[in-house]
């Protein structure tokens, strides 16, 4: 955590004296949902987006509440504004309680990748595994987290997770998306979560007028793709160059994605920031 500050159900309270019950099993077990953000150069990025997606996880799980996006909204930008770095990270986690949630939000540092894996790819492992709920972003990441201290033991960026029908949905961290050469494939919105990064990595890509399309990718069909990358709010477009034993050349197709999607935000941020 960094700053002197984080929000707790609205209120500006000092970090030092943020508290978690130890008698709050909700937040013991894990029932409640998160959202991360990031701010670069004072600008936080797609706040409404994942309001939205924050609540809609909620309600995905039966999580309570007296929420709204507005209420939401001001407590973050007053949280943002107590941060003295210019670029961070921000979690925000609703809580379930007894009568309705409890809503924190903090800042942290943010994970940034080398520049070269931009440029090399990173190499990525896969692992059966699969989230019981596809669309939430929820606090119950015990699968999630194995997985990712595997791959990391292993040097590798993320795991894949394949599901029982052997299929590739995500990363734990990540959306995936893989291309022939021609189109750039993503598994479809209605079996995985669908991030933030995600989504605008696919308008900024059809706007541009390269083919996009939704299609399951089963983990025995990877050798006949030509390139793959990973998308998330901290890496935005990162190439793949090897899952598992199988090493990939980052193909123009990926690279030209790579260079949309910076040109998407440095578009976004010119209309946010007057």
């Amino acid at each position: 955590m960094i700053g002197d500050f984080c929000s707790i159900n609205g209120k500006l309270v000092p970090s030092a004296d943020a508290k978690v019950h130890i008698d709050n099993l909700e937040y013991a077990y894990g029932f409640g949902v998160y959202e991360s953000l990031k701010v670069r150069d004072r600008l936080l990025y797609f706040p409404e987006m994942h309001l939205e997606r924050l609540l809609a996880s909620a309600q995905i799980i039966g999580l309570d509440h007296h929420l709204d996006i507005e209420k939401i909204k001001d407590s973050l930008d007053e949280l943002v504004k107590s941060v003295p770095q210019p670029s961070f990270n921000v979690k925000m986690m609703l809580v379930g309680r007894e009568q309705e949630g409890d809503l924190y939000i903090f800042a942290s540092m943010p994970h940034f990748v080398q520049r070269k894996a931009y440029r090399d790819g990173v190499k990525v492992i896969t692992l059966d595994g699969e989230r019981q709920f596809h669309h939430a972003k929820t606090l119950n990441m015990l699968m999630s987290y194995l997985a990712y201290r595997t791959a990391r033991k292993k040097d590798a960026h993320d795991a894949l997770l394949i599901d029982r029908e052997g299929f590739i949905r995500e990363g734990t961290r990540t959306n995936i998306f893989y291309t022939d050469g021609k189109t750039i494939f993503t598994p479809p919105t209605t079996q995985v979560l669908d991030g933030v990064t995600r989504r605008t990595v696919i308008e900024s890509l059809e706007k541009s007028g390269i083919p996009v399309a939704e299609r399951m990718l089963k983990a025995d069909e990877v050798k006949t793709y030509h390139g793959f990358f990973l998308t998330s709010t901290s890496v935005n477009v990162l190439p793949i160059s090897q899952i598992d034993d199988q090493v990939f050349a980052v193909p123009e197709l990926v690279k030209t994605a790579i260079k949309i999607y910076s040109q998407y935000l440095s578009q976004y941020k010119k209309l946010r920031v007057k």
